[in-house]
Formats: C-alpha cells, sequence, structure tokens
C-alpha cells in the first residue's frame, strides 16, 4: 500500500478549522455582554434570540419543517432589499418555491415581517456552530442556500458541500480591507472559496479578487450592482409624507429640501450647523435626518439644543410642535426611501467621518442633487458609474460639504442636471437580479 503524501497547506487547513470552531464559540461568549446590551436597548432584538440556536417555537419549527426551501440570508436592510427583489423574481419563474429567510438585525427582521409571503418563513440566522448548523440542516429540507453581498459562513457551507446543496453568491463584493486579510491566509480561502456553486459578483474588480482567494474560474459572473434593480418609489406614500408636512407648515410649495440618509454619529452636527449658518441667506432651506439608527434620536436632539436649534420628531404626532422646528428628524421605520423622493439635495450618511459609506441609489433613481463624503468604500463600482455619469459630487471634508452644498443652492439648474443623469444611470444599470435568477435556476436544475 502506499501512503498519501502529506500536504502541509492540508493540515494547517484542519489546524485552523479546529481553532475557528474553539474561537468562534469563545468569543461568542464573551460577546454576549454586548447582546444583552442590544437587547436591552433594541426590543425588537431580545423577541426571538433563541432562534440563533435554532431554538423554535412549535409553529416555527412545523413551518420551516414542511416541504424544500429556498434559503435566502440578508444581513441589514440594504441586503434584505437585494433578497426580496431576487425572491419575488425567483417566484414570478418558480411560483412553487417555498422561501425561508433569514436576517440579521431586529430593523431588518420588522420590514421582512411587512413583505414576506405567508408561504414563506422568516428568522434570525442561526450560529455558524457545527452543532447548531447540524441541527438546521436536519429540521430543513434546504432546496439551496442564496448569501447576499458578502456573508461567507465556513460551517454552514461545508456541510451544504457534503448535502451536495448549490449555494449563490448574490450581489456579490469583496472589500479592499476583506481582501487584503483573506489573502494572508490561503490555506483557508483556497478550500472555502471553492464551496460556493455560483458567484454573481457587482465588478470585474470584485470577480478578479473572489477568483484570487480560490473561487474557480469558471464560476464567477460578473452581473452588476443589484442594488440598481431595487432603487424604486412610491408616489403614494411620498404624497401623503409631503402632505403632513404642509400641513403642519414645516414647509411651503417652495421650500428646499436638504436630506441627510442614514447618517451616523458627527454628520448631523456638520448638516445642522450648515442649515444655521445658512438659513438667513436661503430661508426656503430645510433640513430633514434620516441617521441609520433612530434609536440615536437623544444625541440628536441634544446636540440640535446646544446649536439653539428645535427639533422635532416624526414620529411625534404634534403638528404644531413640526410647524415651529428648525430640523426634523425621522425616527420611524422603512421612511427612507419615501423622504428620499421629497428632497431636493441629499446628502449620503457614513461617508464624511467612516469609509463605509450608505447606499447613494435611491437617492440617484430618484433623480436628486447627490453629494457624498470621501468613504464610500462599500460602493465602490456604483461610485466609478456615478462619476463617470456626472451624477454625484464628492466633499473631501465638512468644509468642503458646506461649499458643494452652497454652490448648488445658489445654482438650483446646476443641481437638477445632476439628478436626471443620475435617474437615467440607474435605469440603464438595471438587469442584474433577473440574470442572477437565470444563472442559478441552471444549477439547480
Amino acid at each position: 500500500m502506499f501512503r498519501k503524501s502529506f500536504n502541509p497547506l492540508s493540515y494547517l487547513f484542519y489546524v485552523f478549522w479546529f481553532f475557528y470552531n474553539i474561537l468562534f464559540h469563545l468569543v461568542y461568549l464573551l460577546m454576549l455582554p454586548h447582546f444583552l446590551m442590544r437587547m436591552r436597548k433594541r426590543g425588537g432584538y431580545r423577541k426571538d434570540f433563541g432562534q440563533r440556536l435554532f431554538r423554535l417555537s412549535e409553529e416555527d419549527r412545523a413551518q420551516v419543517s414542511e416541504g424544500r426551501k429556498l434559503w435566502v440570508h440578508a444581513v441589514s436592510v440594504g441586503e434584505l432589499s437585494v433578497g426580496l427583489a431576487f425572491m419575488k423574481e425567483w417566484r414570478a419563474k418558480h411560483p412553487e418555491t417555498n422561501f425561508l429567510l433569514t436576517v440579521n438585525t431586529s430593523t431588518a427582521h420588522e420590514l421582512a415581517q411587512e413583505k414576506l409571503d405567508t408561504r414563506d418563513v422568516l428568522l434570525y440566522p442561526p450560529l455558524d456552530s457545527p452543532w447548531v448548523i447540524r441541527k438546521v440542516l436536519n429540521t430543513v429540507d434546504v432546496q439551496g442556500l442564496v448569501l447576499v453581498e458578502t456573508e461567507m459562513w465556513p460551517n454552514l457551507l461545508r456541510q451544504l458541500h457534503k448535502k451536495q446543496v448549490p449555494v449563490l453568491l448574490l450581489n456579490g463584493r469583496i472589500s479592499d480591507r476583506s481582501f487584503q486579510r483573506l489573502q494572508k491566509v490561503p490555506f483557508y480561502t483556497q478550500r472555502l472559496y471553492k464551496l460556493v456553486s455560483l458567484y454573481a459578483m457587482q465588478s470585474d474588480a470584485d470577480a478578479e479578487r473572489a477568483k484570487g482567494l480560490g473561487a474557480p474560474a469558471d464560476r464567477v459572473q460578473v452581473m452588476h450592482s443589484a442594488k440598481y434593480d431595487v432603487a424604486s418609489r412610491n408616489p403614494v406614500e411620498e404624497l401623503m409624507r409631503m402632505q403632513r408636512l404642509r400641513e403642519s407648515g414645516f414647509i411651503d410649495a417652495d421650500a428646499t429640501l436638504l436630506l441627510g440618509s442614514s447618517t451616523w454619529p458627527g454628520e448631523e452636527k456638520v448638516l445642522m450647523e450648515f442649515y444655521l449658518q445658512q438659513r438667513q441667506l436661503f430661508p426656503r432651506l430645510r433640513l430633514i435626518l434620516v441617521p441609520r439608527h433612530f434609536e440615536r434620536r437623544g444625541e440628536v436632539k441634544a446636540e440640535a439644543d446646544a446649536l439653539g436649534l428645535h427639533l422635532a420628531f416624526w414620529s411625534s404626532e404634534d403638528n404644531e410642535g413640526l410647524r415651529s422646528a428648525d430640523v426634523l428628524m425621522v425616527d420611524t421605520t422603512g421612511e427612507l426611501m419615501h423622504f428620499t423622493g421629497l428632497a431636493d439635495l441629499v446628502f449620503i450618511g457614513k461617508s464624511l467621518l467612516r469609509s463605509e459609506g450608505q447606499n447613494p441609489l435611491e437617492a440617484a433613481h430618484a433623480g436628486k442633487f447627490l453629494v457624498t463624503g470621501p468613504g464610500m468604500d462599500n460602493f465602490r463600482q456604483i461610485m466609478r458609474d456615478l462619476r463617470e455619469a456626472n451624477a454625484v459630487v464628492e466633499a473631501k471634508d465638512a468644509d468642503d460639504l458646506v461649499q458643494i452644498l452652497k454652490t448648488v443652492l445658489k445654482n438650483s439648474d446646476q443641481g437638477k442636471a445632476q439628478g436626471e443623469r443620475a435617474a437615467l444611470l440607474v435605469e440603464s444599470r438595471k438587469g442584474s437580479i433577473a440574470r442572477s435568477v437565470d444563472a442559478f435556476s441552471e444549477i439547480l436544475s
């Protein structure tokens, strides 16, 4: 008999896997205080927390174990919109399909509950623990798994591979930081990335990175960003909000609305200081803030008070308070797209003081003047598209943002022209989700 030759990379891989599972459980235990604090801060996060250990109610267990399920996983609200669009397109072509949808955040969970078909099941995702994943796959007959954007769960992928269940990475992207970090462990990535059946990537650069980490070249396709497909508007909902804003007296027919979209700490203060400095020069200007996390309402209110500005909350039913407000903060879930449709100028949050700017495509689709900070790393290809179409302005810092906003307020035609270019760009880039559905359908069939 011949002994199999010793492969040091394979040895490293199994050692890495052993320590990964030990460290994963250790880190999770250490993070428990954080999760408990988060439960206290966000009431919705506490409900169904046991689902992460796949501890289900009798109703959920009965529904999830009945029939085959195409499993779609989305982390937060942005990924959820792509996941829901994929499910809609898939069901149009495969109406018999039932879905299991998992989301990480309570906000995404709340939105998913509103939109999900009664045939489908919504859960929080299980821990990527061998024991928990084994319990899931012994209960759920998984037809296939769709991971949205960046999720790569090692234990789940390994066990699905053993069961020969296909996996799609939908709207895939790999950031500069992730790529540099993953390149340091090739004995891990060269095996993990072979466990995915199809990579539907956002750009050529993302596709090359996936292949560089071990994805087989024949499984990698450039579909372009699915975010173009999910950018949408709801005229009825927009009109309802416009009517309340006008009836309350917060705006009139000639108002110019500046929207802080998905803002993060520090950005609200910059926008409020700009408004405070410019409102005499531009008396029709109104400022609306939609922070990424509305639980920060107290923090934003304190900043407004310190500046001498009256901040009103959208959740309040006091229209008289809205009438006297200088600034409006939207503190209810699922409102961003509707206020984006009402705005004239949109600043994209998490881009001025951080590097992971939020999705700019809803504002682009709505034809708005779009300005970001320098940190838009999570949307590299989309920003390239917007730059090439001359449909975005990027501020270098807070002072530059102030100058950009002053310039466009003085020249509204310039802002409208940029917005029109942005809307045309979005329309020309649609189709990624349909292409991904067709490609994954072939694999499943």
